[in-house]
């Protein structure tokens, strides 16, 4: 790969209002970060992540909006279709697509939605991506699957982006979601503070799994999901530890140790640390900040430690 190495602002929006959320993602435009999600739940006081994109994309200019990851089962993938090319379309081509198995059972069972087994959840996940991709052709679509049918359906307007949006799989189980993610993905997304060896060892069955899918395991680009506790000095990064200990009811040497890969320190600190991802060919950071987010520490990370990655990965 010889992308750019990108940083977005991961946001779990529960609880929060959305002056809080057109503040962040606001700041993250402003500040230079590539991208900002939301996550995808129903049964939690939250407001819904697709309605909270599309209003957010008026909100800001440039700045990728990602659902990170929408319930396949909770939305038709042909009306997905359709609202992600309009989202697209009004953002100016700042959509990237994140899709996932849906891994929330109680909201399914809660909201009155299918939850079948995960295999037969992947496989209407690889379905739906098939799907949306034939849609956002902008041709008419028929389509017999097993799970869901298309007779002479229309996507138009297209989406802004050419050839598509980028599509965004999330999920790690190795037999099924990783299998769909080789074949449709080009960014694969698993769960939060992976270490190297745990990448590396998720990285060869995914390769794996595009072998075989036929495609060239450099097309699926690795994400990763990273809690960020950055402080301007070593005082600072141990008052956030403490106050957030504190708040889990710990210490904070217990605190620090349940952390594992999270990204922790002063500015060089995390740089060092991140370069262990970006060597290893990790190009793409969703990044977990203390909740609620603090802009002084957006600042911070992006004025002291996003200009030490301005290079391609790999280059």
């Amino acid at each position: 790969m010889t992308d750019r190495i990108k940083f977005a602002v991961r946001l779990h929006q529960g609880g929060c209002d959305y002056s809080y959320l057109r503040e962040i993602f606001q700041a993250a435009d402003r500040l230079g970060y590539d991208a900002a999600s939301l996550y995808d739940l129903l049964g939690v006081p939250t407001l819904e992540c697709w309605t909270t994109l599309s209003a957010l994309a008026a909100e800001t200019t440039r700045v990728r909006l990602v659902p990170l990851v929408l319930a396949n089962l909770y939305r038709h993938p042909a009306t997905l279709a359709k609202m992600a090319a309009t989202l697209d379309v009004i953002s100016g081509g700042r959509l990237t697509l994140g899709i996932g198995a849906g891994g929330g059972e109680g909201d399914h069972i809660a909201y009155g939605l299918p939850y079948p087994p995960t295999s037969k959840r992947a496989a209407m996940l690889d379905e739906a991506a098939r799907v949306i991709r034939l849609l956002w052709s902008g041709e008419r679509v028929s389509f017999e699957g097993e799970y869901y049918r298309l007779d002479n359906a229309l996507c138009d307007p297209a989406p802004a982006q050419k050839p598509r949006p980028p599509i965004l799989i999330g999920g790690h189980g190795e037999r099924h979601l990783l299998r769909v993610a080789a074949a449709h993905a080009d960014i694969a997304n698993m769960r939060a503070d992976m270490s190297i060896a745990e990448h590396e060892a998720k990285r060869s069955v995914l390769d794996a799994h595009c072998r075989a899918a036929g495609r060239d395991p450099s097309e699926v680009a690795l994400s990763h999901n990273a809690h960020v506790f950055i402080g301007r000095d070593e005082d600072a990064v141990e008052a956030l530890l403490a106050a957030h200990a504190a708040r889990h009811g710990v210490s904070s040497e217990r605190f620090r140790a349940s952390l594992g890969s999270a990204i922790v320190g002063t500015p060089p600190q995390c740089v060092e640390k991140l370069r262990q991802y970006t060597d290893y060919g990790i190009g793409y950071f969703f990044l977990l900040f203390p909740e609620p987010v603090s802009i002084a520490d957006l600042e911070l990370f992006a004025a002291e430690v996003m200009p030490h990655f301005n290079e391609t990965l790999g280059g």
